[in-house]
């Protein structure tokens, strides 16, 4: 008698906790059409108007330069300062100047770099910081 009653309370408390934790991830996703680089608000599409598309020899990526895009949107010395992408879901990764050079921009906001792992793939950027 005692199973009867515990299993659908344990299953009302599994469902409450996933429920939640949905609830929780859907509300801290950021959705914006602009990218917040440096502190100026800019769309995609303004973004690949500046810089130059590139594309690496040993992957299908493409995308614009992201050292060429700082450059373009006026970063100066922008090889003593680091930079933290931001994705949309909270996460972000920092790199640095020399990263910036083997990295792309892609139309779906995601950063790929040649010369790092995966772990600093970050989809859906919305904001650039200059450190």
């Amino acid at each position: 008698m005692g199973k009867d009653r515990l299993l659908p309370i344990l299953a009302l408390i599994f469902l409450f906790i996933a429920s939640s934790s949905s609830l929780y991830v859907y509300a801290t996703q950021t959705t914006t059409d602009t990218l917040l680089l440096n502190g100026q608000h800019y769309t995609i599409d303004q973004l690949f108007s500046l810089a130059k598309p590139r594309a690496f020899n040993d992957s299908q990526y493409t995308g614009i330069a992201l050292d060429d895009l700082m450059l373009k949107t006026g970063i100066g010395n922008p090889e003593q300062h680091t930079y933290t992408l931001k994705g949309a879901d909270g996460y972000e990764k920092t790199v640095t100047w020399e990263n910036l050079k083997n990295g792309l921009l892609t139309k779906d906001r995601e950063s790929i770099f040649s010369d790092l792992p995966k772990a600093f793939r970050v989809k859906d950027i919305v904001i650039i910081e200059v450190n």
